[in-house]
């Protein structure tokens, strides 16, 4: 039998793993390192080179200093797109900080593009004097004609193309701007005003306090204050969101496009995409004009609708292929802002700085006592459009979360149905369009009327008081009476 207390040997401990060298610089980066100064050299004897040469063939002297500048020019950037390709390929180190680094790349970027044009220039006085049989400066004179030949076979072919693209897809162009209702200040006038939205007086009054705020949009901004980005009309069927936005749309001195959730679902995929971004391009033009545009979007529940894998029911299931989903992200994006400058501008930028940044000896700024000039473009600001989105629904928790969220539809202005007195002021409105019957107006009678219409929406009551005119009027009387309603 073997004793309990004896006790197995402790394993040895394992040897401890030999800890890896020091990373040492590539041999390659050490080699490219030292050949900097010998690259300098090269760089001042091809310069001092071409000098002399121009010099002895007879040239002037400011030629000759010309070409000397653009051959030692050439021989720099040559250089800078060896290294930058030597960088990206991770044979040499990245000694630069970060402005430095944004130089280089864009002083690379620059002389990539002026080699090729070099090489295409090249290639041509090769044809004319090898093929064409024509000398140097004959061939030089040519160029104009060139490209003045290639610039139109270069026009003909954009004209077709746009031809071409126009009749395959004008049409989706056009559809796409089919259901959305922009209408600028002074436009049209829906007979509706802010005072006639009834019962729903401290929805009127937060939606007032909103509008003030658009209008005002820059000023809140720049006091430190977060813009609106969306607002949810949330309530019952006939309560009056529909008709607020009417109201909107006739007295607020910013243009508005009145669309529907229903008119993102499209046929064919891409095609709610494409009404989200003609609907963002229109808003985007007016608000630039009048420095603000609203968009209402009525039914929204239709477009907000929670996406597929969120607890929904997957939202829109309209168009070929499924793709109703993708107007939702799609509007995401627009109401986050993300938004670039214009391509001309970004254009004109990266041009100017690739051409300063090219010549080497143009410094980044100049110091001036304490300040320093800068000698470049500075970046520029992506526009700030003052864009207010409306969505009307009656069923909020259908909602995506990412669109109920703060920045997009997080405030919600509720819509209830009238009280007593609510349905009192209400029928003051209507009976005073409604050719009626004197004894109606007496204030019992008002007070019967909105007794009887217990849970009836500001919409019901309206219709309430069509179809007794229309009693009315097949029982001969021009007006309405009790008997009628």
């Amino acid at each position: 039998m073997v004793d309990p207390t004896l006790q197995a040997p402790e394993p040895p401990d394992p040897p401890t793993p030999p800890q890896p060298p020091a990373p040492q610089p590539p041999v390659t980066a050490q080699a490219f390192s030292a050949l900097t100064p010998i690259l300098g050299l090269l760089w001042i004897l091809t310069g001092a080179s071409m000098l002399a040469v121009m010099l002895i063939r007879g040239s002037s002297v400011v030629t000759a200093v010309l070409l000397a500048g653009a051959t030692m020019l050439y021989i720099r950037g040559l250089f800078t797109i060896i290294r930058r390709s030597m960088i990206n390929r991770e044979i040499v180190r990245e000694r630069f900080g970060r402005e430095r680094r944004t130089v280089d790349i864009t002083r690379n970027t620059a002389w990539v593009r002026i080699l090729f044009l070099t090489a295409i220039t090249l290639i041509y006085l090769a044809w004319g004097v090898l093929i064409m049989q024509l000398d140097a400066k004959t061939a030089l004179l040519n160029i104009p004609g060139a490209l003045g030949s290639l610039l139109g076979t270069l026009l003909t072919f954009f004209v077709f193309m746009i031809a071409n693209f126009s009749i395959l897809f004008g049409p989706f162009f056009l559809y796409s701007r089919i259901g959305m209702d922009p209408s600028d200040p002074g436009d049209a006038s829906w007979q509706v005003k802010l005072s006639d939205v009834r019962g729903q007086t401290a929805a009127v009054d937060e939606m007032k306090k909103i509008l003030r705020l658009i209008e005002q949009g820059n000023k809140f901004v720049q006091s430190g204050g977060l813009r609106e980005r969306g607002i949810l009309l949330v309530g019952p069927p006939g309560t009056g969101k529909t008709m607020l936005a009417k109201a909107i749309a006739s007295s607020l001195e910013l243009p508005i496009i009145i669309t529907s959730g229903a008119s993102f679902v499209g046929m064919f995929l891409g095609m709610d995409i494409l009404k989200v971004i003609m609907m963002s391009r229109m808003a985007k033009k007016r608000a630039k004009r009048w420095g603000g545009c609203a968009i209402f979007i009525d039914e929204f529940d239709t477009l907000g609708s929670r996406r597929a894998g969120m607890g929904g029911g997957g939202g829109m299931m309209g168009g070929m292929f499924g793709g109703g989903m993708m107007a939702l992200n799609m509007l995401l994006v627009v109401m986050d802002g993300l938004d670039n400058p214009g391509l001309v501008r970004r254009a004109i930028r990266k041009g100017i700085n690739g051409i300063l940044d090219a010549l080497f000896f143009i410094p980044q700024r100049i110091p001036l006592g304490k300040r320093a000039i800068p000698l470049r473009l500075p970046p520029l600001k992506p526009p700030r459009y003052n864009i207010f989105f409306m969505g009307a629904t009656n069923r909020p928790q259908v909602l995506d979360e990412a669109v109920t969220r703060p920045g997009r539809f997080g405030r919600q202005i509720i819509f209830k149905m009238p009280d007593f007195h609510d349905r009192k002021d209400i029928a003051d409105l209507y009976f005073s369009r409604v050719r009626h019957d004197a004894r109606l107006d007496a204030p019992e009678t008002r007070d019967e009327f909105a007794r009887i219409t217990k849970g009836y929406s500001p919409a019901m009551i309206q219709q309430s008081l069509s179809v007794g005119l229309m009693y009315a009027f097949e029982h001969g009387r021009e007006g309405v009476v009790w008997e009628d309603l």
